[in-house]
């Protein structure tokens, strides 16, 4: 297997656990500034991706609507 090939499986094994643990997939566009604050935050936080913090913003956004 070469290296696409170990990265393509790589990947579809990721997508399969994220699916199996009740994930979905949804794509936005958000303005670039908001991008460039996200980003602070996950190399604050040494995360490796942005979706824990939108994630995140988005339960506390629901939370602060419900009360």
């Amino acid at each position: 297997m070469n290296h696409a090939q170990s990265l393509r499986e790589n990947v579809r094994a990721h997508h399969e656990r994220q699916i199996a643990a009740g994930y979905m997939k949804m794509t936005v566009y958000l303005p670039g500034d908001l991008i460039k604050r996200i980003d602070q935050i996950k190399e604050e936080r040494g995360l490796s991706g942005r979706a824990q913090i939108v994630e995140e913003a988005l339960r506390l956004l629901i939370e602060k609507q419900r009360a």
